[in-house]
């Protein structure tokens, strides 16, 4: 198995692992992140945007970096979630709670390693459910800048002017 392969595994490992926290959390709508957490784990992003994610999903990611910017709808943040694994992130000391009766709050650490630097990202996101879905995600880091400079390593920019969009 190659390193790239490897590290997919260990990637899928974590979420599943994420996954498995929030269905043992016992509360429905953590069951909901977690059943996310699975989804993405599997890459069964099919049941994602059916089952998952409302339709009109905003899923806010702060930031000044290729990832940042709030995602509209079920398949930007499913293209956001492709990219995401593509840079090799992994997550773990995974906790769930809820606020009120609409609202999921997760807080995980984030992992990477790129150009033999490791970025360590403490995190925490907040999940709105709506008719038994997830409708809004607002994410927050402990640690901005380090994400920042984390993405901007990871992506290689195509030069000028196949970099621009038409």
């Amino acid at each position: 198995m190659s390193d790239k392969e490897k590290h997919h595994e260990k990637t899928k490992s974590s979420h599943g692992h994420a996954a498995r926290k929030a269905i043992e959390h016992g509360h429905e709508m953590t069951a909901l992140v977690g059943k996310m957490y699975d989804c993405f784990a599997r890459g069964d992003m099919d049941t994602l945007k059916k089952e998952v994610f409302a339709t009109d999903l905003k899923w806010a990611l702060p930031g000044h970096h290729p990832l940042s910017g709030v995602k509209q709808g079920a398949d930007e943040a499913i293209a956001f979630f492709v990219e995401l694994g593509k840079t090799g992130i992994v997550v773990d000391n995974v906790s769930f709670g809820t606020i009120g009766d609409d609202r999921v709050v997760e807080t995980h650490t984030g992992h990477g390693h790129v150009n033999g630097r490791e970025y360590i990202f403490p995190t925490c996101s907040v999940y709105t459910m709506r008719d038994g879905k997830i409708a809004n995600v607002q994410v927050y880091t402990a640690d901005q800048h380090g994400v920042d400079e984390y993405f901007w390593a990871a992506y290689n920019l195509k030069p000028i002017p196949d970099r621009m969009a038409e």
